[in-house]
């Protein structure tokens, strides 16, 4: 593909010859002449690369063509899918797959082998059912989905359009609900409700939500989650957050839109998160947090008064030591 034609497809002004025929992408320091790389700044550039061009940012100069963009590395990612597109399937239903005879299938889909559709049961056209999915009654995939081998998807769960769920994931078990009863023994707290994923979600590997109490837990539109993620019953999560590997979220959570969590972050039963909030992982979240401000730390805090504890954590040590010390002489004096 010519530069000039990746330039003009990724909306960026080109810099250098045009007419360089670019063959795949590639990792800067890893690039040949035929690739396309990127880079950030201009100490990047101090490091060796044999790529043939580059995507930068704007005003940055270089000695080979380039193509100038505001976000370098957004315009790449969008590169990468011009030269390698996700990959196509070939419709149709596999022999060893199990559908009811109530289930419904649009146009285009694929169902892999011993996939299983109970009664009820929708699937948008163009989507793809891995082998070992099991769709349960009454659950609704849009639009070209792709659900990837081993996902269960219990009754009722509801999925949007172009949502990806990765190997393993499980939609729509039950929450964790238990009361006492009046001799100690644990009574389950029935949950009724269910699961609904918006459009242009993507949800990794292993990663589970459970089902609502009464009403529902939903995950909100471009919201996309990492690998062994645990979401709970009735959270509520807005567009377009991103939650890093082992994330845990409690029963009846509301975040806002844009929150970003790291791994490991652990937030309690009923709190609220503010849109645009960024907590640092291992973070706590014991108490509701305002949106817009960065969180780090356990209990969470504030990133400036977070790292003000963990420089006075670090030195208890020392300063138990010098007051061992203190109280020896103030003892001597006595």
């Amino acid at each position: 593909m010519l530069l000039a034609d990746i330039a003009n497809l990724l909306g960026g002004e080109l810099i250098g010859d045009g007419t360089i025929d670019i063959q795949d992408v590639a990792e800067y320091e890893r690039a040949s002449p035929k690739d396309l790389s990127y880079v950030e700044s201009a100490k990047k550039l101090d490091t060796h690369s044999d790529a043939g061009a580059l995507i930068v940012p704007q005003g940055l100069e270089t000695n080979r063509p380039s193509i100038s963009t505001k976000n370098p590395r957004l315009s790449f990612a969008r590169a990468v899918s011009l030269f390698r597109p996700p990959r196509k399937f070939q419709p149709g239903i596999d022999a060893q797959a199990s559908i009811s005879d109530t289930a419904h299938i649009g146009d285009g889909v694929y169902v892999g082998p011993f996939a299983s559709l109970a009664g009820g049961a929708v699937v948008g056209d163009g989507s793809y059912i891995g082998a070992g999915v099991h769709v349960g009654e009454k659950v609704n995939i849009g639009s070209g989905c792709f659900i990837h081998p081993n996902c269960v998807l219990y009754t009722e769960v509801e999925i949007g359009a172009r949502v990806i769920l990765h190997a393993g994931v499980v939609l729509g078990a039950d929450g964790f609900g238990y009361i006492p009863d009046e001799e100690g023994r644990i009574f389950k707290y029935p949950q009724t409700g269910r699961v609904v994923i918006e459009d242009d979600v993507e949800i990794g590997a292993n990663s589970t939500i459970d089902r609502a109490t009464l009403g529902e837990t939903r995950i909100g539109r471009g919201t996309k989650i990492d690998n062994l993620v645990q979401i709970a019953h009735n959270v509520v999560i807005g567009e377009n957050c991103i939650f890093a590997s082992q994330v845990g979220i409690s029963g009846s959570v509301k975040i806002g839109r844009g929150v970003m969590m790291g791994g490991r972050v652990g937030v309690t039963d009923h709190v609220e998160i503010g849109d645009g909030a960024k907590l640092g992982a291992d973070t706590g979240v014991l108490k509701s947090l305002e949106g817009g401000k960065v969180y780090m730390h356990n209990p969470a805090t504030e990133v400036r008064d977070a790292r003000r504890r963990i420089a006075v954590l670090r030195n208890l040590p020392r300063l138990s030591e010098r007051v061992n010390e203190l109280e020896k002489r103030i003892g001597k004096l006595e």
